[in-house]
């Protein structure tokens, strides 16, 4: 077996392999107008290939190049829902239904090499409004409404989470409302006063304690708040009241009390439009079904329903609360399979017991129609609607994988795909095609010298440019032409770490001269820095689902590192981790610190205890652990690694002096090892990042795995590349 020797503080970086941009063939007509495709790997997503067109001039490419493609990263409607909005990381780009044009409102200024995820958006019902939170530092930004019309912003909150999976806000289903977090209160406001700044100062809009979890609309008019054990409900014509006078009057009417404390950072819930029950999901494990009392006291809350989540065969990833016409709860799981397998869903009927009445494999999650009545999830290669009372499918849209789509109303979406992006029709089941997001080859029509485009399934698309859109077209016989008389166009190598190739121009008339269609891909680059992440698994699997979906939907290399502990207590999750196929190391097989502790640790003690954990884990996995380890909490001496070397096993250690574990009994914020972090690895270069899977010792109210997302796209804009332990 080859070995990769380890220093204490220093990291040799041999070789990793990354994916790179990549320009495929082009094509060039008589007016030397050229379309080109770019295809990339970006974080998050499959493979995209972009299409631009562009006019040569002089020997280069004029101007800045036209994107005719958009990838449906994130899409929100606006303005009356009249426009649909479309948000990548190529750029921002609006379809406007009523004249059934499309354009770019801004694109990127070059080929986005380093791009990070877009930021969620929450657009009000109306489609009037925005929230968004916009990026300041690694972990925060600002919390921002914006008026979509007008443009104007107003910043709610000057140090919001940094999130790429939600907007700490909720808006009132008329629009008139918004409730916001900050610093842990809850606040509200009419949206036009603020930004017409008319609205009265922020104190007195006060509705509690708490984050955004903490509270819901049950109706257009009633929000439900929930206080440590405590429920309340507010009419929103009192907020303004509540606001001013809840030093006197308290946060609204108290209309129940649950049996267990509600834990604004963990838990969340949500109420029936009748508000009569509510069903409250503990530590994203816990569920429970109750009712409020008749009588509307502060009573404790009947229970119909509550038992933690237990499936043999996965792990919980999120769950989501719909309800029926009868004011029944129906939930939906969301599950990772101990397998190794994508994640899949399953749907339950709530009463006193939970009926599986639906089950999914590779699910996306669901979202409701604007009246509730309808769920559509997509799965695979479709998207499909069911009916939340009966749970029947109501309509299917197959052939290409969805990446992200929106309810229009109560009988019609948009749906952006890998392909495409389409508006769907669910009475006459037919859809109307506006664009396409990925192409595999683009041409110009010898005939009228209009844009052609294939698509994954070979279909082929006209591009209309008096309206910026596609539309479907019989295939036609095309060839790609590099040469048209004066210049030629080919693919040739760059000194640029970031690409694969790229594509030049060669003038063949007058001066014979050779320019690239992109200069920033030739520009000359060092080799990409690296960063191994490290998962340290010691006697808890608290946070192995959320490391795992995060990895998955990054598709990012890793390495854990097993104790004996948690193999010998979770063995499901160890086998989870080993057909998830990341890399393994040893940890040892118990949580001790090796260097402070009153045994004797010599080099006997070092060798059995390592073969003790190589074969708990080969009985686990039936497989070998790799022959990398390290000791718990990095504690280390140099006869340790030395005893360990005899035994055939190399050392590998951290450059941080402030690792995960040892400040989990400090409740160090995630932040501050985010910062320390990036921080130090832009100095040297290369190294490994330690995250603690769980402990169950640790008093930290927020686990760095939580902030995982973050951690790796502040990496990701620091110009690293993930690879694994075996690859530094």
């Amino acid at each position: 077996m080859k070995k990769i020797i380890f220093s204490l503080g220093f990291f040799l970086c041999l070789s990793s392999i990354s994916a790179k941009i990549s320009f495929g063939p082009a094509d060039i007509n008589d007016a030397n107008e050229v379309l080109y495709t770019v295809n990339q790997d970006i974080i998050g997503f499959q493979s995209i290939q972009s299409l631009y067109r562009t006019t040569i001039v002089n020997g280069k490419s004029k101007d800045k190049p036209q994107l005719l493609t958009c990838y449906p990263e994130r899409m929100e409607l606006l303005d009356g829902k009249t426009i649909l909005q479309i948000r990548n990381r190529f750029g921002t780009a609006q379809y406007n239904s009523r004249t059934e044009t499309f354009s770019y409102l801004e694109t990127a200024p070059s080929i986005p090499e380093k791009s990070l995820p877009v930021n969620p958006y929450e657009a009000s019902p109306d489609g009037n409004f925005v929230c968004y939170i916009q990026r300041e530092t690694i972990s925060s930004g600002l919390l921002i409404l914006k008026d979509v019309q007008s443009g104007k912003q107003f910043v709610l909150c000057d140090d919001a989470r940094q999130s790429y999976d939600s907007v700490p806000v909720k808006w009132s289903p008329d629009s008139s409302i918004l409730i916001y977090e900050k610093n842990d209160v809850l606040y509200f406001c009419n949206p036009k006063a603020v930004l017409t700044k008319v609205e009265m100062d922020e104190k007195y809009r006060k509705i509690g304690k708490g984050t955004i979890n903490s509270i819901n609309w049950a109706t257009q008019k009633t929000l439900i708040y929930i206080d440590d054990y405590l429920v309340y409900k507010i009419n929103s014509k009192e907020l303004y009241t509540i606001g001013l006078y809840s030093g006197i009057i308290g946060q609204g009417k108290p209309i129940g009390r649950l049996p267990y404390r509600f834990n604004h950072l963990t838990d969340k819930f949500s109420v029936d439009p009748a508000v009569s029950s509510i069903f409250l999901i503990q530590d994203k494990s816990l569920f429970s079904y109750l009712k409020f009392r008749s009588s509307a006291s502060c009573d404790f809350m009947d229970v119909i329903y509550s038992r933690p989540f237990i499936d043999s065969g996965s792990s919980l990833i999120d769950s989501f609360v719909f309800w029926d016409n009868n004011n029944k709860p129906v939930l939906w799981v969301e599950t990772l399979p101990y397998y190794g397998a994508k994640e899949k869903a399953a749907v339950y009927k709530i009463s006193a017991g939970a009926v599986k009445v639906l089950e999914i494999a590779d699910s996306g999650r669901p979202v409701s129609s604007p009246d509730g009545k309808k769920i559509a999830y997509a799965a695979g290669s479709s998207i499909y609607v069911y009916d939340v009372n009966t749970w029947q499918r109501l309509a299917e849209l197959s052939g290409e994988k969805i990446i992200s789509f929106v309810w229009i109303n109560n009988n019609s979406l948009y749906t952006g795909s890998e392909a495409t992006i389409k508006k769907w029709n669910l009475l006459s089941n037919t859809t109307d095609l506006f664009m396409i997001t990925s192409v595999k080859g683009a041409y110009w029509n010898k005939a009228d010298n209009s844009i052609l485009a294939k698509t994954q399934g070979n279909y082929f698309y006209r591009y209309l440019s008096e309206k910026g859109i596609w539309v479907k077209t019989r295939e036609v016989e095309v060839m790609n032409s590099m040469e048209n008389g004066r210049y030629r166009l080919f693919t040739g190598t760059t000194q640029n770490q970031k690409y694969e190739n790229a594509l030049y121009i060669r003038t063949l008339s007058r001066k014979a001269v050779t320019k690239p269609m992109c200069r920033e891909s030739i520009v000359k680059t060092p080799l990409p820095k690296k960063a191994a992440l490290v998962f340290d698994a010691y006697d808890n699997a608290d946070g192995l689902t959320d490391i795992l979906y995060v990895l998955q939907k990054y598709r990012i290399k890793a390495t854990f590192f097993l104790n004996g502990e948690f193999i010998r207590r979770y063995p499901m999750e160890t086998r989870q981790i080993q057909l998830s196929g990341y890399e393994t190391g040893s940890m040892f097989f118990s949580t001790t610190d090796l260097v402070n502790n009153p045994f004797i640790v010599d080099e006997d003690f070092i060798v059995r205890g390592l073969a003790r954990n190589e074969d708990e884990f080969y009985q686990c996995t039936s497989k070998e652990l790799s022959l990398y380890w390290h000791a718990p909490y990095y504690s280390v001496n140099s006869k340790i690694i030395n005893h360990a070397k005899k035994a055939g096993y190399e050392y590998v250690n951290t450059l941080f002096v402030n690792t995960d574990t040892p400040l989990l009994d400090k409740d160090t914020k995630p932040q501050t090892l985010i910062y320390e972090y990036c921080d130090l690895l832009k100095r040297v270069d290369s190294g490994i990042i330690p995250v603690t899977v769980g402990y169950s010792q640790g008093n930290r109210t927020e686990p760095l795995y939580k902030y995982l997302d973050i951690l790796i796209c502040a990496l990701v804009d620091s110009g690293f590349e993930f690879v694994t332990v075996s690859e530094l």
